[in-house]
């Protein structure tokens, strides 16, 4: 057991871009695992984002951390001396500010600035097409204005997971459909990356809308994507944002090597009628979480 004087404490301060459920329910996990530890003791405090500066001075935290993508603008505009972790925010969001307040992701890291990104790997958005379709041969995947650079990766994680890529970038001046629709009736599966907000929204309509007439699957990035109409979905919940939160405040080595985190945990849903209309046949989440697990060892 420890002695109430050998807890050493640490002050964080949480920064949300919005008083909202989302935002309130991880800092609220957060601060829940947190007081579970019993080798420290945290003090908290949580601000809106204008709210910050005020904060910094009254209550002189150890570690900020950052919730949501204009949190993340509000901190790093104001380069803090302390550690910065930036959660609930896109890897390509993370890029812009990074480049726009530290010159580059490096710079950001080299000033103590990490991120725990929201969007999952896509080679397991891949694995988990081949594996709910076994026969696919094609695979159409989306990207967007900051995507895009990574096609060539993408592609390669179509080839090594036996399957054809068919890619198609959308940028924000593009009318979606004409560009869509001939990929998407092409593919066996189709997987949109997330990226710039606008595109995203853009885009979603005329992905389901194609994928509907076309009787495509399609695995999305996000339980909202998967209850307006795709097929399947794998992201960040945010009990899966909170652990790995948890386990960098925890962890004080990974506060000082500051550096970008892919998501450590994810989420698999399935929409059942969609997925029987499409003649899928589907097997328990823990029966894919079980596949993908295997492929990454």
């Amino acid at each position: 057991m420890y002695a109430e004087s050998d807890l050493k404490t640490s002050r964080v301060l949480f920064v949300t871009s919005k008083k909202t459920a989302i935002y309130t329910q991880v800092v609220d996990l957060v601060k829940g695992n947190l007081r579970n530890q019993q080798a420290n003791s945290y003090q908290f405090t949580v601000v809106l984002g204008k709210s910050f500066a005020d904060a910094q001075i009254n209550f002189s935290p150890d570690l900020i951390v950052t919730v949501g993508a204009s949190a993340s603008e509000l901190v790093m505009k104001e380069k803090p001396v302390q550690p910065v972790l930036a959660v609930l925010i896109t890897d390509s969001a993370f890029e812009i500010l990074a480049n726009k307040y530290y010159g580059s992701k490096a710079g950001a890291h080299a000033a103590q600035v990490s991120v725990i990104c929201l969007d999952q790997p896509i080679e397991r958005s891949i694995k988990l097409a081949k594996l709910l379709v076994p026969e696919a041969k094609i695979a159409g995947i989306m990207t967007g204005p900051s995507s895009q650079k990574n096609s060539a990766e993408f592609a390669e994680h179509v080839v090594a997971a036996a399957m054809t890529p068919k890619l198609v970038n959308i940028e924000l001046t593009d009318n979606p459909i004409h560009k869509l629709e001939p990929i998407i009736r092409d593919s066996d599966v189709f997987i949109p990356v997330p990226d710039n907000r606008l595109v995203n929204i853009a885009t979603a309509r005329w992905v389901l809308q194609l994928s509907f007439r076309y009787q495509i699957p399609v695995i999305a990035y996000s339980k909202t994507y998967l209850d307006a109409g795709a097929t399947a979905a794998i992201f960040s919940s945010v009990e899966n944002v909170a652990k790995q939160t948890s386990e960098f405040i925890t962890d004080e080595k990974m506060r000082i090597e500051a550096g970008a985190h892919m998501p450590a945990y994810y989420s698999i849903k399935f929409n059942y009628s969609v997925a029987g209309n499409l003649n899928i046949d589907l097997k328990t989440e823990q029966f894919y979480r079980n596949k993908l697990q295997a492929d990454s060892e």
